[in-house]
């Protein structure tokens, strides 16, 4: 019986095999690369990267705070710090009812102390560096003696060129907290003698350049005065727990600086 001719296929040759297999691998790669590289635009433009914004923050100054932000958002500047232990805390407020000031209906005038000499007679007295003399027989008002300007330095000796200054002044206290007080106690403050410094005999025309400004606006003539004057100013505010405002007490802290 004749056998037909063998159907069976014969495999490929090998260097045909690996050259097969090399171009099929091109042709994947690249397909592959062309794929990645459109998804991943498509992703990098579904989910961009970006670099997070910060609020810039400042780095208080030495020997300063800042206050708290309110419910607002509005922040409030708070004085720095003062580097003396001598100076006693107030509370930091703005000036209120400055309009509705008025010196002698509010806070009275000078008050007897012995006898016929009112607060302005005894504070004469009892600051003199030379025994007084009065005008009258009666020894109510002082005439002569001797005393030194706290603030300049400057020696007088006629109590006429004196006046007596409220360290604190009374509009300023008013409107420090002293608006709320009953009027016995502006009374009181008015002629305090108890609170060291918180009167004091200085030149006529010094006391009406001082006015109603407080260290902010007004400071002692002579520098080394500065730190006397802060420390009664603040001792007696805080005594009778009155408000300084924000420019007040940094005057203050710099008028300390050097104690």
């Amino acid at each position: 019986m004749a056998v037909g001719p063998d159907r069976r296929r014969r495999g490929w040759p090998a260097p045909a095999q690996i050259a097969f297999a090399i171009a099929f691998g091109l042709v994947v790669a690249v397909f592959v690369g062309v794929f990645t590289q459109h998804g991943g635009t498509k992703r990098a433009q579904s989910h961009p990267t970006t670099t997070p914004t910060t609020t810039p923050t400042t780095t208080p100054a030495p020997g300063s705070t800042t206050a708290p932000t309110t419910a607002s958002a509005s922040v409030t500047s708070v004085p720095p710090v003062s580097t003396s232990s001598r100076l006693l805390p107030l509370t930091i407020a703005r000036p209120s009812h400055q309009g509705t000031y008025s010196r002698t209906p509010d806070f009275g005038t000078w008050t007897d102390v012995h006898g016929c000499q009112d607060t302005r007679a005894t504070l004469l007295i009892r600051s003199s560096q030379a025994a007084v003399t009065f005008t009258t027989a009666r020894d109510c008002t002082v005439k002569t003696g001797r005393w030194i300007d706290p603030w300049s330095g400057t020696v007088t000796t006629e109590a006429r060129g004196v006046q007596i200054d409220h360290t604190v002044p009374l509009a300023n206290a008013w409107a420090s907290g002293a608006w709320a007080w009953t009027h016995e106690e502006r009374v009181a403050f008015t002629n305090d003698l108890t609170e060291t410094d918180h009167l004091v005999a200085i030149l006529a025309h010094e006391n009406e350049q001082k006015g109603d400004h407080g260290p902010e606006t007004w400071r002692p003539p002579a520098r080394s005065s500065w730190c006397r004057y802060a420390l009664d100013w603040d001792h007696i505010k805080a005594n009778w727990r009155l408000s300084a405002t924000a420019a007040e007490w940094v005057a203050l802290v710099e008028m300390t600086a050097g104690c």
